[in-house]
């Protein structure tokens, strides 16, 4: 089975680093994608721990986003949950650049 790539609605130009974007998907689903450091990354964007958007509720330290509601983290480029509450992973997904527009592998 292939995988399908999805455009991520926006330029790469605009995810300054740093940032965190939330990005809906054609089936309802939301992503969370970041630039850390220069290089993006996707996860699904509700926290495992509380459902918290991390997009909206979240920010980002080091290589961890922190959700806003119980300061519980993530390691962004694998998803491992790594600072309690929370302890289920999240899902990432590879971001592709392609002509200068984020793209997310499904």
């Amino acid at each position: 089975m292939s995988s399908l790539i999805i455009k991520a609605l926006f330029p790469a130009s605009e995810l300054l680093e740093g940032e965190i974007r939330k990005v809906a998907l054609p089936d309802g689903r939301h992503l969370a994608l970041y630039n850390l450091n220069g290089a993006y990354y996707a996860t699904d964007d509700q926290c495992t721990h509380e459902k918290a958007s991390l997009a909206e509720e979240g920010m980002i330290d080091g290589d961890q986003v922190i959700c806003g509601w119980h300061l519980c983290g993530f390691d962004i480029a694998t998803g491992e949950a790594a600072v309690s509450p929370c302890s289920e992973p999240l899902q990432t997904y590879p971001v592709r650049m392609i002509d200068g527009i984020l793209h997310v592998e499904l």
